[in-house]
């Protein structure tokens, strides 16, 4: 009885939908994008910056340099923006590497160095040449304990780099998902910079979560390729 009662129940019962796999090819090693670039220089920046060394501050300054960043135009903001707190200025969001700020306090880190000196003021006079490759780059604020959703299509088969960089005072996780609620990528919150790599299977529209895990509200920017 109980045999012929889960036979009839099996033949009633609607099909089991298949689960769509995850908008992504397999792991493969490449080349580092602009993306990745402007990431490695921010680490730099903050391991310079706790040690006072200007070498390798100097390094941050250059490889961020050689990336061309530009605004989005196909990146869509699915959650409020807040803005900037009120009384706030540009000194809540993460110093860029390639910014004046950064290269001002390179200054400062060389003046016992003549050489170093020279180093510095010849990179301050240089002027981009030849073609360069280009990061998409946008600022946003963000509270502690909330999550920020951005929506972006990405093309398939090549491959993707998404980076959030915090200013420190909060950890920011990342997590990358695709249109069927896959996770493609997903980074622990960090004080600094986190980046996902990966190379989509087909055309599709992305969406990136950035985690205030934190209790201070947090400038950060998000970095794309």
């Amino acid at each position: 009885m109980l045999r012929r009662a889960a036979l009839i129940l099996a033949l009633f019962s609607p099909p089991l939908q298949a689960q769509e796999a995850p908008n992504l090819l397999p792991a493969s090693e490449g080349t580092a994008g602009a993306a990745s670039r402007l990431i490695l220089a921010q680490r730099a920046q903050t391991e310079a910056m706790r040690r006072g060394d200007p070498v390798l501050l100097l390094s941050a300054i250059r490889l961020a340099r050689e990336v061309t960043q530009r605004p989005p135009t196909s990146w869509t903001r699915e959650t409020e923006d807040r803005g900037p707190a009120e009384g706030a200025d540009e000194a809540a969001l993460p110093l860029d590497p390639a910014g004046d700020g950064a290269l001002s306090i390179l200054k400062g880190l060389a003046t016992e160095d003549p050489d170093l000196q020279d180093l510095v003021y010849d990179l301050d006079a240089q002027l981009p040449h030849g073609r360069r490759p280009t990061a998409t780059v946008t600022e946003a604020w963000l509270d502690g304990g909330q999550t920020d959703r951005w929506q972006m299509p990405l093309f398939g088969a090549l491959p993707a780099e998404i980076g959030v960089v915090g200013n420190g005072d909060s950890p920011l996780g990342l997590t990358v998902t695709d249109e069927s609620g896959a996770i493609v990528c997903a980074q622990p919150a960090d004080a600094t910079a986190g980046l996902c790599r990966f190379t989509p299977a087909r055309n599709g529209f992305f969406s990136v979560a950035v985690r205030n895990a934190g209790d201070s509200r947090a400038g950060y920017r998000l970095v794309g390729n």
